[in-house]
């Protein structure tokens, strides 16, 4: 998170990157990327950019295999970002606003006779199948083999910033940087709390 008063989005990625190198340079085996502590006064950085950041960074600096990447992220909601922050180096992916979503509906009744753990599981498993469905069309068919392997096109993001943050992935239509992103996510951030 940085402040929603600082132009800090290209500092905190910087930082983050040096503290994930750091963790595994002391020896750490896990490192936990989140955005739980984002709140009135402190915006987060979209997840897949600091999911891609750190492993781009830690692959280019050869001790990328040391560590597992642990992402949580109230972004993460549907199969596709699931696929994405995977895509970009996520070793696993903790969506914790959608476990709250589920126990607030659960909570409702809406779900009828099924246990809040049924709801969680019903939607692991639809998670796991959409992945599958997206890394078979790939002609893959296990997780290893498509984490981290940016298998996909950036579309509307700068060539800079894809070159810096996102090995090897192409962008053929160039577009928004990380001021433009900083901009939208501020934009973003007061209208939540406003």
């Amino acid at each position: 998170c940085f402040s929603i008063n600082d132009s800090g989005l290209k500092q905190t990625v910087k930082r983050i990157q040096v503290e994930a190198e750091a963790a595994v340079l002391s020896g750490k085996s896990h490192v936990v990327l989140t955005d739980i502590n984002a709140n009135k006064d402190y915006v987060s950085v979209p997840m897949i950019l600091a999911t891609a950041a750190v492993h781009s960074h830690l692959t280019r600096k050869g001790i990328r295999s040391f560590i597992s990447l642990h992402v949580q992220s109230a972004e993460c909601l549907d199969t596709h970002y699931f696929a994405v922050l995977i895509g970009v180096g996520a070793t696993t992916v903790n969506p914790y606003l959608a476990q709250e979503c589920i126990r607030e509906r659960h909570e409702k009744g809406l779900f009828k006779d099924l246990t809040y753990e049924q709801c969680v599981e019903r939607y692991k498993k639809a998670i796991d199948q959409g992945l599958l469905k997206i890394m078979a069309k790939l002609g893959i068919s296990v997780v290893s083999a498509y984490r981290g392997g940016f298998n996909f096109e950036a579309v509307g993001l700068s060539r800079s910033m894809v070159n810096e943050y996102f090995l090897g992935v192409q962008s053929r239509i160039s577009g928004i940087g990380l001021s433009g992103i900083e901009y939208k996510i501020k934009e973003l951030h007061n209208y939540a709390f406003s």
